[in-house]
């Protein structure tokens, strides 16, 4: 197959929180200072927006941003919306790391093919911000809070593939959930990253795939 083009999921696949309990403790110590409540009902009441923000995500394939579940604390608490908003943005930043050696890969696959980063996140300023951190630019970014969809729905590997000006069958899709298959739809090939979920193909990290792509 002559590939042309790779679609990259990023959380899971390029990036990761580094640590999910010191993430939840900057968000509660945020929060108590914004909404000024305790630590841990400011971690209540994020948890509980986070809870039904993803009810609606799993039910609908629509997407809450980051702003929606920032209303949703405000909501429940009373406070700035604005406020809020910023300490969800800052804790995440503050604790998004690359995955195994992202970086080099991507340096290497915007170098060989067309790339784009095929996201369900809350704000499009993850990735931005992540990209800028290490240097690297994509041809095209889909992110779910943008487009609204998220990933199963095709609608983001539809523009996609537009953006790009490829077909389906000139593009790979790599990413490490469930929600990567979606692509299969399309007729792309789907590469999954770990063993979460079964792909068309199965690598146990980015450079046990960067060898395939390369004899590809």
């Amino acid at each position: 197959m002559r590939v042309k083009a790779l679609l990259l999921d990023f959380f899971g696949t390029l990036a990761k929180i580094d640590d999910e309990e010191s993430y939840l403790d900057d968000v509660a110590n945020g929060l108590s200072l914004v909404l000024g409540l305790d630590r841990g009902k400011s971690l209540d009441l994020f948890l509980q927006a986070r809870r039904l923000a993803n009810a609606v995500r799993e039910a609908s394939n629509v997407e809450i941003p980051v702003e929606g579940q920032a209303a949703l604390i405000t909501a429940l608490s009373g406070g700035d919306v604005r406020a809020v908003r910023d300490v969800l943005v800052n804790a995440m930043l503050r604790h998004l790391v690359p995955i195994d050696d992202s970086p080099g890969f991507l340096r290497w696959a915007v170098a060989n093919f067309k790339t784009a980063v095929i996201s369900n996140v809350t704000c499009r300023c993850y990735i931005e911000e992540f990209l800028r951190r290490i240097g690297v630019s994509v041809d095209v970014l889909i992110t779910s809070d943008v487009v609204r969809y998220r990933k199963p729905h095709r609608a983001m590997f539809k523009l996609a593939l537009r953006r790009l000006g490829v077909k389906p069958e000139e593009a790979v899709m790599v990413g490490d959930d469930d929600v990567d298959l979606g692509a299969r739809a399309l007729g792309i090939l789907t590469v999954i990253v770990g063993d979460k979920t079964q792909g068309d193909l199965n690598f146990k990290d980015l450079a046990e795939l960067r060898r395939w792509l390369e004899m590809a």
